[in-house]
């Protein structure tokens, strides 16, 4: 039987507003972006002042010896990722704000006096948000009155807190019983991922930005790597995904949909070809040739993808039988005895 899905359209769009899905976006690429940024702080720590004597250097030592000479880049290309980053975190912090309407809801956000997923991502996006505008400042001229020390421990709380920011934009949406389709365990890993390989993207945006006599081919090449490993694992993660929304009768309509019926350009054409596959081919031989236009194609190919997966996945929720009364009914009626 065909089930009409216009309707349930229109039903299910009214569970997420467009501020929601730019939220999902902006968010989840600048907690990334924070994430990659906060390692490559780690790993160049050096260039904020005199490395201490002492055993308290040990662990920054480390850093300076063994990461430098593997992801060593110059200061504007960390200078330019944070701004890109801090651009990022506020375009979604603005898009949250704005989707809770009121003030008080955007107050209740942090101010809630129970424990909530909400709570604690929108903790995470603002301690991210804070830690890419002090990282911003310093790389901007505030860099050469800081010591080591204090820096290194700023970069492992804005990983840490990029972290926990970039998988709370899955949880957001594993949180919500009344949705089927993001009852998995599934979503909040497809998405951490994406975000990271989004992280991946802003610092290969900034390199195109920078012109400097350092090399840094090294550190382009390790994180392209790195991120063609973030894309297989999330290609592989999105077929599971996908396949499990096939496999549930209940969730079949909005998986046929999405690969086979209106959104099949947006899953095919720009989530996979352009999101998926373009950026893993690009990135073998990233950063030989013109590393600025081929780092520019990658960081849009991965961001395009990136947006298409988290609308694709929000449009779930319209064919969701427990949003759609009517769609419930014509299921039932379809099935034999």
């Amino acid at each position: 039987m065909r089930v009409h899905a216009q309707s349930a359209g229109r039903r299910g769009r009214g569970l997420f507003s467009e501020l929601a899905v730019a939220y999902l976006f902006f968010g989840g690429a600048g907690a990334g972006a924070c994430v990659v940024l906060g390692v490559l702080e780690c790993a160049n720590i050096g260039r904020y002042g005199a490395l201490p004597s002492g055993r308290a250097s040990g662990v920054m030592r480390a850093c300076s010896s063994r990461w430098a000479r593997r992801l060593r880049v110059p200061h504007e290309l960390l200078s330019r990722g944070w701004v890109l980053c801090l651009i990022l975190l506020g375009a979604g912090s603005l898009c949250l704000l704005a989707d809770a309407g009121r003030p008080e809801r955007a107050a209740a956000l942090w101010l809630a006096p129970r424990f909530s997923v909400v709570t604690v991502g929108a903790w995470a996006l603002l301690a991210s948000s804070v830690a890419a505008a002090f990282f911003a400042a310093a790389s901007n001229g505030l860099g050469a009155r800081l010591r080591p020390a204090p820096v290194l421990a700023a970069a492992i709380f804005a990983v840490a807190t990029g972290f926990v920011a970039a998988a709370y934009t899955g949880v957001l949406l594993g949180s919500l019983p009344s949705v089927l389709a993001y009852r998995t365990g599934v979503l909040p890993i497809l998405f951490l991922l994406s975000s990271l390989s989004c992280g991946a993207a802003v610092v290969f945006v900034a390199a195109s930005l920078v012109d400097s006599r350092l090399p840094f081919g090294s550190a382009l090449r390790r994180l392209g790597c790195a991120d063609r490993v973030i894309i297989l694992a999330e290609a592989a993660l999105l077929a599971l995904f996908v396949g499990g929304q096939l496999a549930d009768g209940a969730m079949r309509a909005g998986a046929s949909a999405l690969i086979a019926g209106d959104g099949a350009v947006l899953f095919w054409v720009v989530l996979v070809l352009g999101g998926l596959a373009a950026p893993f081919v690009l990135e073998w031989g990233y950063p030989m040739g013109d590393g600025r236009v081929k780092g520019l194609w990658i960081a849009f190919c991965i961001l395009m993808g990136a947006a298409a997966l988290r609308a694709g996945v929000v449009g779930l929720a319209a064919f969701d039988i427990s949003q759609t009364p009517e769609l419930a009914f014509q299921l039932a009626a379809a099935m034999p005895g």
